[in-house]
């Protein structure tokens, strides 16, 4: 018997439909497969493997959110049942309620951390009022990252002769949820616009609707804008597409200056850290990192950060 016979076998017994944990649970129960002992994550290919079933259209099994917006599998042949259970019950679509954009943040900050590089919300509502009709040139989040060497006397070489080539300025804008084709469209144009001073431009987003990926494929090999899922644990968040690399736009760079107080002092900390000397880098690098927002630590953290913003733990987490 195949895992994926054995997944189809333990389902006959959740005719309501059953999350990863349960459906994995029953098949070391009833002994229906046993797993190689080598396997070090038996419960996340069963995961994976339900994941991948209902992306590429097997018509044996479905799939729906319940009350704790986690994934309830069952067989095609219990939607009778399913439907039963009632509307109220289950989400019809995915919307997220009870948490805001902005929750988002301290997450996509934690995973950008992680790869070295420091970032910063930008308060659109701290523009100048004549100015803040221009919603399509504020990026939600800016960062910024140095490229280092580890040996201190390199370092400072390649600085000295790559001062311009050792910084990278990132821009991200950050949705909830995006669903459908008309939903990409405008939120991948408004990244495009946001993103235009920047070395390099993302889309993130919380929620996709992954039958887009062939779309964002097309405009990620189009416009260059890069797009990053991102997961209730950061660590575990995915680059899709990598954003093109350009030069820096400061025409954009001095407008943005000039109507946003939050981001003129972000560049200004950025120029900063970039002119100063070797004795003067870290704690001028450090000022910088206090500018930014804060990163969570530890897991723990992370878990009980989305647990009181409502944010939705991923499948995953509740295996």
């Amino acid at each position: 018997m195949t895992i994926k016979e054995a997944v189809l076998k333990s389902l006959e017994d959740f005719p309501e439909g059953g999350i990863v944990r349960e459906v994995y649970n029953n098949i070391l129960a009833k002994n229906i497969f046993i797993f190689n002992k080598d396997a070090k994550t038996p419960d996340a290919t069963v995961s994976a493997l339900l994941g991948d079933m209902v992306k590429h259209g097997d018509v044996r099994i479905k799939r729906i959110k319940n009350e704790q917006n986690v994934y309830s599998y069952y067989l095609s042949k219990f939607s009778d049942n399913i439907e039963k259970k009632g509307a109220s019950a289950i989400p019809k679509s995915k919307t997220f309620p009870t948490f805001q954009e902005r929750d988002l943040h301290p997450l996509l900050c934690t995973y950008l951390s992680n790869d070295g590089v420091m970032a910063k919300t930008i308060f659109h509502e701290k523009s100048t009022k004549a100015e803040e009709h221009q919603k399509w040139i504020h990026p939600d989040i800016v960062g910024v990252k140095f490229e280092q060497r580890k040996n201190k006397t390199c370092n400072s070489l390649f600085s000295a002769i790559n001062k311009k080539d050792t910084l990278r300025l990132y821009s991200y804008e950050l949705k909830r949820c995006i669903d459908n084709d008309y939903e990409l469209k405008k939120c991948f144009f408004q990244a495009v616009s946001n993103s235009s001073w920047a070395n390099c431009g993302y889309l993130v987003a919380f929620d996709i609707n992954e039958e887009l990926r062939d779309e964002l494929a097309r405009l990620n090999h189009s416009f260059g804008t890069g797009f990053i899922l991102l997961k209730s644990n950061p660590y575990e968040s995915q680059i899709w597409f990598s954003a093109k690399e350009k030069s820096l736009d400061f025409n954009t760079i001095d407008k943005l200056c000039g109507i946003n107080p939050d981001f003129e002092k972000f560049i200004s900390r950025v120029e900063a850290t970039l002119t100063a000397d070797d004795k003067h880098f870290e704690p001028t690098k450090d000022a910088l990192v206090k500018l930014c927002d804060k990163t969570f630590k530890t897991e723990e953290e992370i878990r009980e950060y989305c647990i009181n913003n409502n944010i939705p733990l991923m499948e995953e987490d509740n295996i």
